[in-house]
């Protein structure tokens, strides 16, 4: 059995429901996620919190890379996020001659 990771809530949310943006307000994004316990102080009050790096297992950053999303504006004073699908370029695969 796979072992359920603290922010696999938002990968499967926007894996399903997601379109090329989702825009998620902090209210929304506590409901996915932390229904209990709210989301974390820092991500209300640090842009660092919601940056595209996987080398910090703590924030969320895997959640929404895992599901092909980046975070592309956070507002902290109105409170909410968006969220581009990253876009995968064919360029680098088309053979030479072609």
């Amino acid at each position: 059995m796979a072992r359920t990771k603290k922010y696999d809530g938002i990968t499967q949310y926007l894996k399903n429901n997601g379109g090329s943006q989702v825009t998620l307000t902090f209210t929304q994004y506590d409901e996915l996620l932390f229904p209990s316990s709210g989301l974390p102080k820092t991500a209300r009050e640090d842009l660092d919190w919601w940056a595209n790096d996987y080398r910090h297992p703590e924030k969320g950053a895997y959640g929404w890379l895992n599901a092909s999303y980046e975070v592309v504006h956070v507002n902290l004073p109105k409170e909410y996020v968006v969220f581009n699908r990253l876009v995968k370029s064919n360029w680098l695969f088309k053979s030479e001659g072609k």
